[in-house]
């Protein structure tokens, strides 16, 4: 761990003019597209499905866009062929051609967050502001929308009461920006970074993230880049730092520009 280099769209983009097969994965929320209040209204520009599609098309590029969210909600976020859409958190994958499998059965999961979020919504009590994401395998509590003293009191309240299902579960609670996420502890990007590296083991490996849950997946970078993408800079398993979401499409378009000649 320690402070990402700052480096420029143009400069990281140099860097792979010249690597030849490059496996490009993406995070989605506060990486490609800026936070927005709610997960609803984040929704990519359709300058962005253009270039991901065009890099999709070329052979020296496989591209894979990496999310906490679940995969129906990537396929509709992203009619786009010819690239991976891995969600919940790396164990959901839907490859090129459409094939989909799973790195870990989270079937038995369902029920605990079903007793999760019933728990949620009684430490919540009907608080405005709050949004309860039940995704089946993991459970995410968003309070973008509520003033800091209210949503403390409410999540201490919720993290204290759910440490006996926590503990029974080997669950992990991880707190990220303006939300708290609930997934069992086996359950993180690494394994989907892991896994396309085993599958593109000569390319160079490039893994763009904004959160902590995107720090596993800088880690299993053994070699390529990662680079954060945060307008602060802040402790980090990645090398470099990008500091927008707009610098992140900046960095696209440069490649599409120039790959696609």
């Amino acid at each position: 761990m320690g402070t990402p280099t700052p480096i420029t769209p143009v400069a990281l983009a140099e860097r792979l003019f010249t690597a030849g097969q490059v496996l490009l994965m993406l995070d989605y929320d506060g990486t490609l597209v800026p936070l927005a209040p709610t997960p609803a209204q984040a929704r990519p520009a359709a300058v962005l499905l253009h270039i991901l599609k065009k890099l999709g098309e070329l052979p020296q590029y496989k591209v894979a866009v990496i999310s906490g969210r679940t995969l129906t909600d990537l396929t509709t976020l992203f009619p786009v062929p010819g690239i991976f859409l891995i969600g919940g958190h790396g164990i959901e994958i839907c490859s090129p051609a459409g094939e989909v499998n799973y790195l870990l059965d989270y079937k038995y999961i369902t029920k605990i967050m079903n007793k999760l979020e019933q728990l949620a919504k009684y430490c919540l009590n009907n608080k405005d502001g709050f949004l309860i994401e039940n995704k089946g395998y993991s459970l995410a509590l968003h309070y973008r929308l509520v003033k800091p003293l209210m949503a403390q009191s409410a999540l201490n309240k919720f993290i204290e009461l759910s440490k006996p299902i926590i503990q029974k579960h080997t669950l992990n609670i991880l707190p990220g920006k303006k939300v708290l996420e609930i997934r069992p502890l086996a359950m993180h990007k690494g394994k989907a970074v892991n896994y396309l590296q085993q599958l593109y083991p000569y390319s160079l490996a490039v893994y763009f993230g904004d959160n902590t849950t995107d720090e596993d997946a800088f880690r299993a970078l053994k070699k390529g880049l990662s680079i954060l993408v945060s307008a602060q800079s802040y402790n980090s398993a990645a090398n470099f730092k990008l500091n927008s979401p707009l610098e992140v499409l900046e960095f696209l378009t440069l490649l599409e520009k120039v790959a696609g000649n």
